[in-house]
């Protein structure tokens, strides 16, 4: 892996870490080098499928949270209990997406080649 290579697949990696805009500059990225390199475009590949994946993570969490303010028309205890640990939940969530993101930006400036767990296998099919 060259450095161009290497700068490049450390952005992809970077702007997969930055929630909704990740998806756009990624995208630019693939556009930009499906041509030259295989393994550029691969990283970006990863970048929006895990961002997706996060994505839809949250929506669903956003979804739970409505629910648990239905439930507090019945139950407003119940509603606090189920918000909270919904909340904190969803904080555990991003700061694990951040910290993978954080990781692989690290292993791909360093020369090492990174995988996001799940990704890999469905992007080689």
């Amino acid at each position: 892996m060259d450095e161009e290579e290497r700068g490049y697949i450390f952005l992809s990696h970077l702007f997969a870490a930055i929630p909704l805009w990740g998806i756009l500059f990624n995208g630019i990225i693939w556009m930009t080098f499906k041509e030259r390199s295989r393994r550029i475009v691969f990283h970006a590949h990863q970048g929006i499928f895990f961002q997706t994946i996060f994505l839809a993570a949250v929506f669903m969490g956003l979804v739970v949270h409505l629910f648990t303010k239905l439930v507090g028309v019945i139950n407003v205890s119940l509603a606090g209990i189920m918000s909270s640990v919904n909340i904190l939940i969803l904080i555990i969530v991003i700061i694990a997406y951040e910290a993978v993101c954080v990781f692989a930006m690290w292993n791909t400036l360093q020369g090492r080649d990174f995988s996001y767990p799940l990704i890999e296998k469905r992007l080689n099919r």
